[in-house]
């Protein structure tokens, strides 16, 4: 697998993208937007005018796109790549998005001879720039094996989390128990520094004992300086949450929902291109304080 195209390159994709390049894959890359596409194509990949015209001559496709629906107009819409692909090539897909439209693309793809993975990834943009990305991988282990050591150039751990879909599942539970850690968070921390609490020992002892977290962790880079720089929007982390809980629809599930609102009112407010962890401004705005480190 030396021909690549990429469908997709924002901040993620953008990165794991020029790793490729940078790797000595041969990478055709296509996003609506131009300048991302340029910038690509300054470090040494090649621009394609839609989906079709990147897949032409591609040992893989991967994509990363923000929804099913964007996700599934690339795959099988008219300029999609199930158009011009040949067959054995492997398509994999980066993208967080809901278990049966991964089935549904699948299925699309074995009609014309070719291979799908569903990859979702975790580890945020510095992950994808220094290739430790974990990749929960859905589909036939033995085309996981034959996309692995293009694959190794993208991530610190791949996990086969089973059949077609699986990847889906385990990306989808992991974001709303990321998403539910960071409202807590948010919740408890400007209650207690409303209350008097210090945040930088309450901070120091949450991550000695029990309460510690990697959200707590990574909100030293976000919530708690005062740029807040935007890695993972609270549109994105909604849209995910929507997604998760629709898969269990039918299971009990009200910390999620309760989660889904306060998403709600993140975004009627504005926040919505905000970082996730903004979703904190919530309880800042209603308590009157601001969670920031000192300088």
């Amino acid at each position: 697998m030396k021909n690549v195209a990429f469908i997709g390159v924002g901040k993620m994709g953008a990165e794991m993208a020029s790793r490729l390049v940078a790797a000595g894959f041969k990478v055709t890359v296509f996003d609506p937007n131009d300048a991302a596409v340029k910038a690509l194509v300054s470090k040494g990949a090649a621009a394609a005018s839609n989906p079709k015209a990147a897949a032409e001559g591609a040992d893989a496709v991967m994509f990363s796109l923000p929804t099913p629906a964007i996700l599934r107009a690339a795959v099988t819409g008219p300029e999609g790549v199930l158009n011009s692909v040949s067959k054995g090539a492997v398509l994999v897909d980066f993208s967080t998005v809901d278990p049966e439209t991964t089935k549904e693309l699948a299925k699309a793809a074995a009609s014309k001879g070719v291979e799908f993975l569903d990859s979702p990834v975790s580890g945020g943009v510095a992950g994808a720039a220094n290739g430790k990305l974990v990749l929960m991988v859905g589909g036939d282990a033995a085309v996981l094996e034959r996309a692995t050591p293009m694959l190794n150039n993208l991530a610190g751990r791949i996990v086969h989390c089973g059949p077609i879909g699986a990847g889906q599942l385990t990306k989808l539970s992991h974001n709303l128990i990321v998403a539910i850690n960071t409202v807590a968070l948010g919740e408890v921390l400007a209650a207690s520094v409303k209350a008097g609490g210090n945040l930088e020992v309450l901070c120091d002892v949450l991550t000695a004992g029990m309460a510690g977290s990697k959200m707590l962790d990574w909100f030293h880079k976000t919530l708690f300086t005062a740029e807040r720089p935007a890695f993972f929007a609270i549109d994105l982390m909604h849209k995910d949450i929507g997604l998760c809980l629709d898969e269990f629809s039918n299971y009990p599930m009200p910390l999620g929902q309760l989660v889904k609102q306060t998403y709600n009112a993140a975004r009627a407010k504005g926040l919505g291109g905000k970082d996730s962890t903004s979703i904190c401004e919530i309880y800042e705005e209603l308590l009157g304080v601001r969670l920031q480190a000192a300088a």
